[in-house]
């Protein structure tokens, strides 16, 4: 039985209610703020998985399952899923009933055709799960479980597709996951996770470092292009590229003491050395190479960090706090200055 009383299933019923009034193209034919409570307090109530030390986790990945005719309303309800009055107060649910997290909230919108049995009573709202990711939902970390003991048997770091790890920091914007590590040959940098046409809603690509998209014209992610950049990994080395950014992509780096820039055009795309200074738009990333990938970088989503405070006069106010507490020392020293 859910418990419609409880203080942080109520505000998460009253943010998606008003965020639907507020919405220009989300209706409640789209989204029920109660169905979506009921969903939550279900998927709980049925993925409780054991883990070291008696711990109860539940699954760290909300899918939000939506019609594939209504594909145009994928980037509101992406918006409306990550952002922190969502994702910070199912955290303190969990946290309120003793649930953990292994991982941090992520969310992932999924079309599926008008049959699908996962929307077979929803009259054609969107329906909530939660799920562990999918493999092609790129983590650092795997997490192995047995679904019919319901329990999680390991936390396994997942095996680098190249000889070396790239880190991509943010500086002063807000991301999904901030201290994202580089791994794979081709690594997607954008605005949204899932990037789709806006007429025909065919699939582009799949935002592997992603930044928020936010209510306020003045956030800074909001300048960064959907497909703004990729880094690949060729020659032994990471070279990055614009496709086609409106805001450009620039490279900063320091020589002789003073920082020297570069617009990045053309198919080649440019270099990228240890300490260079990533510029999408008006969003700053710092690029490094590290030797391994710490596992302190996920934690809970409603810490705090020292690099959220330091900026926290200059961002606006709807502005996600970024996730992860953990920074690496030079961005410390940086910050600290």
């Amino acid at each position: 039985m859910v418990d419609f009383t409880n203080k942080h299933l109520a505000i998460i019923e009253d943010f998606l209610a008003e965020s639907i009034k507020q919405s220009n193209l989300l209706s409640e034919e789209d989204i029920d703020a109660k169905e979506i409570v009921f969903q939550i307090s279900e998927e709980v109530r049925l993925k409780q998985f054991r883990w070291a030390d008696n711990i109860i986790c539940v699954p760290n990945v909300v899918r939000i399952v939506l019609l594939e005719t209504k594909a145009n309303k994928v980037e509101e309800l992406e918006m409306l899923f990550t952002s922190p009055a969502f994702t910070k107060t199912l955290t303190d649910y969990l946290e309120s009933n003793k649930f953990h997290l292994v991982l941090p909230i992520r969310t992932e919108v999924e079309l599926v055709s008008k049959g699908s049995s996962r929307l077979m009573y929803s009259a054609g709202r969107c329906v909530l799960t939660l799920d562990w990711h999918l493999p092609e939902e790129a983590e650092n970390f795997n997490v192995v479980i047995d679904d019919v003991k319901k329990k999680v048997l390991e936390v396994q770091q997942r095996k680098s597709q190249i000889p070396l790890i790239g880190r991509l920091t943010s500086l002063n914007a807000d991301v999904y996951q901030n201290n994202y590590f580089i791994t794979k040959e081709i690594t997607y940098i954008g605005r949204l996770r899932v990037v789709r046409d806006s007429k025909t809603g065919e699939f582009l690509r799949r935002n592997d470092f992603v930044f928020a998209q936010l209510e306020d014209a003045e956030a800074i992610g909001n300048s960064v292009s959907r497909q703004q950049a990729k880094i690949e990994f060729r020659d032994n080395s990471f070279v990055l590229i614009d496709q086609g950014s409106a805001n450009a992509t620039i490279i900063e780096r320091r020589m002789h003491g003073a920082p020297v820039t570069a617009i990045v055009t053309g198919t080649p795309g440019a270099p990228l050395e240890d300490g260079d200074i990533i510029i999408l738009g008006s969003a700053r990333l710092r690029f490094n190479i590290v030797e391994n990938i710490d596992k302190n970088v996920f934690v809970l989503q409603q810490s705090q960090d020292l690099l959220a405070k330091k900026l926290e006069r200059g961002v606006p106010k709807k502005t996600f706090k970024i996730s992860a507490i953990y920074l690496p020392e030079e961005i410390k020293d940086e910050l600290n200055k």
